[in-house]
C-alpha cells in the first residue's frame, strides 16, 4: 500500500464536519497544542518514518515550528520530506492535520523545523462522543471470555472510547451495566486481534432478526493503552476516507 493512502490524513477533509478551515480557528488549535506541549506523532512522506515532535512556536505569519530530533538521521529524514502527517490530542481531542516541506532551522541554538500553517485540521469531537457506525464493508469483531460460550460478537460502531455491540437475547444475561466483560479480543477488519478491556454501560433491546431477538450492548473501554487508541483511530480514519471516496464516485 502506498504512503498516501497508508498514513496521510484524509485527502477528502473538506467533507467531514470536523474540519477547520478558518485560518483563525486553526491558528486557535495549534496555539493550544503549543502550550500544552502536546506531543505529536508524525508520518513522513514519503517513507513513512515516525518521528515523535512538539510544536516549539506558532507565529502570527502562519508558519509554526516543529521541535527536532536528537537523532540526526531522523532530521535528516524530516528535512526532506514532501509531507508530515501530524497526529495529536487537546483535551482528548484527537487532532489531525498535515504539514508541506518542512525547512531545517535553528530555535534557540537547536535543530527545529519550519512550515507553513495546514490548510485545513481535522478536530474530532470528543473520544466518548464520536462513534463511528459499521457495516458489512467495515467490519469489527468482539470475542469476549468464556462466561460469553466464546462467541463472536458484531460490532454495530465504535469509538476510541468504546463500542456498541449486537449480543443475542440467550446471551444478554452476561451483559448486565456494570459488567466487566471477561477478557476480551477486537479484530479491526483483518488486522489480528488485541486484548481489550470492556465495561457494560447499558443494553437496549434491537429488534427480532432470523428468528431471534438481539440486543445492543454499549461498552466503554477501561484502561485503553494509547498506543491501541491511536490505533482505533486510525481504523476510524480510514474507513471515513473510504466512505468519502465513494460518496465523490457516487457509488
Amino acid at each position: 500500500m502506498p504512503d498516501a493512502d497508508a498514513l496521510h490524513l484524509l485527502d477528502d477533509e473538506e467533507h467531514s464536519p470536523f474540519a477547520l478551515h478558518d485560518p483563525q480557528q486553526i491558528g486557535q488549535v495549534l496555539r493550544g497544542l503549543a502550550e500544552a506541549r502536546a506531543q505529536i506523532a508524525t508520518r513522513l512522506v514519503p517513507g513513512g518514518h515516525a518521528c515523535p515532535t512538539a510544536l516549539l512556536e506558532v507565529r502570527d505569519d502562519r508558519t509554526l515550528v516543529l521541535d527536532g530530533n536528537r537523532d540526526e538521521a531522523m532530521n535528516q529524514r524530516m528535512a526532506a520530506a514532501t509531507r508530515v502527517v501530524c497526529s495529536a490530542q487537546l483535551d482528548l481531542v484527537p487532532i489531525r492535520f498535515r504539514l508541506s516541506t518542512p525547512r531545517r532551522t535553528l530555535h534557540e541554538d537547536y535543530v527545529a523545523f519550519t512550515a507553513p500553517w495546514p490548510a485545513a485540521l481535522l478536530r474530532l469531537q470528543r473520544r466518548e462522543s464520536y462513534r463511528l457506525p459499521l457495516s458489512a464493508t467495515a467490519t469489527a469483531t468482539l470475542l469476549p471470555g468464556a462466561d460469553a460460550d466464546g462467541r463472536t460478537l458484531r460490532v454495530l460502531d465504535l469509538s476510541a472510547g468504546g463500542l456498541a455491540l449486537a449480543v443475542p437475547d440467550d446471551a444478554i444475561h452476561g451483559f448486565q451495566p456494570g459488567t466487566r466483560l471477561p477478557p476480551c479480543r477486537l479484530q479491526l477488519g483483518d488486522a489480528e486481534p488485541v486484548p481489550v478491556a470492556v465495561e457494560v454501560a447499558w443494553t437496549a433491546r434491537d429488534g427480532v432478526r432470523g428468528n431471534t431477538a438481539w440486543w445492543r450492548a454499549g461498552c466503554r473501554f477501561a484502561e485503553l493503552p494509547a498506543a491501541l487508541e491511536q490505533q482505533l483511530m486510525q481504523y476510524i480514519f480510514r474507513i471515513e476516507r473510504q466512505r468519502n471516496a465513494r460518496l465523490r464516485r457516487g457509488g
